[in-house]
């Protein structure tokens, strides 16, 4: 079961770095283009970008509920901070349905306006720290479940008094 959280918390990590990625790299970089544009890049990169983001949530956030889930079934130690990691990767996820679904088609589209397209790129920015800060803290849960000890530690038991 270890290897297998193990597995999860790097495919996790990739997804919270690639949302990091895309919050610090390419989301400056189309802010400073003109609107017209930023819908051209947008839209040609909506594609390669999301897919790759979609294979990378698909996965890490598979994983980490299964590892989640079968460490609640088998009354694991590492249990809370696995559901803890899960809770924050459904939290990532959805973003997708309740705002990403529509943003991206409309930013894409090329239909809006300059300034709708500059106010709905900060919304999307937002929306995606939002979704970059939850996959770090799913990450950081799911690396922190590797650190809990099988045998509790340091506390004092009767036959130890």
């Amino acid at each position: 079961m270890k290897a297998l959280s193990q597995f999860a918390a790097v495919l996790l990590g990739l997804l919270a770095g690639g949302s990091l990625l895309i919050a610090t790299g390419l989301v400056p970089y189309w802010r400073s283009l003109d609107p017209a544009e930023f819908a051209q890049v947008f839209s040609a990169n909506l594609l390669p970008v999301g897919g790759t983001m979609a294979v990378l949530t698909v996965l890490g956030t598979g994983s980490v509920m299964t590892v989640a889930a079968i460490s609640i079934w088998k009354k694991q130690p590492t249990r809370i901070w696995l559901a803890a990691a899960a809770a924050a990767t459904l939290l990532m996820v959805a973003t997708l349905p309740a705002y990403f679904g529509t943003a991206n088609p409309l930013l894409a589209g090329g239909t809006l306006g300059a300034d709708a397209s500059t106010a709905e790129l900060a919304t999307w920015q937002q929306m995606h720290w939002f979704r970059t800060v939850m996959g770090i803290l799913g990450f950081y849960c799911a690396v922190r479940a590797g650190y809990v000890s099988e045998k509790p530690t340091g506390f004092i038991t009767p036959s130890g008094l």
